[in-house]
């Protein structure tokens, strides 16, 4: 599957490229900048360069987590969660309320939704 979204977009694989993707699939909710870079056998400039053009080619998605940090999953597993304001338990969507959205003159590219709420377990006590 990545390989075909680097082949529609008609990027190279290459060893550092996949690397990134590597450890963004490792860290999952938590590939921040920061993090990605702690694991990366390569300097900063060139995880901020790959990271810029896998987000410009639609291989990369960048979200904003519960802590308000920007955050990035591949395109593919992007999803929402809702977060309890009283346990902080998070649940993972069904689905994404915007994949249907259509906004006359705009093409979404990108999107970022953050949802809290109190959950069952908390509403009863």
């Amino acid at each position: 599957m990545i390989d075909k979204m680097f082949k529609n977009s008609n990027l190279k694989i290459t060893k550092q490229r996949k690397e990134i993707i590597d450890i963004i699939l490792e860290l999952k909710n938590s590939a921040t900048i920061s993090n990605i870079i702690k694991k990366a056998s390569m300097n900063k400039s060139t995880v901020y360069r790959i990271i810029d053009i896998l987000v410009k080619n639609n291989i990369l998605v960048k979200q904003i987590n519960y802590d308000n940090n920007d955050y990035y999953v591949i395109n593919e597993y992007h999803k929402h969660y809702i977060k309890c304001i009283k346990c902080n338990k998070i649940k993972e969507l069904d689905n994404c309320p915007f994949d249907s959205i259509n906004i006359s003159g705009f093409e979404v590219i990108n999107h970022s939704l953050k949802i809290e709420g109190i959950c069952e377990e908390c509403k009863e006590s």
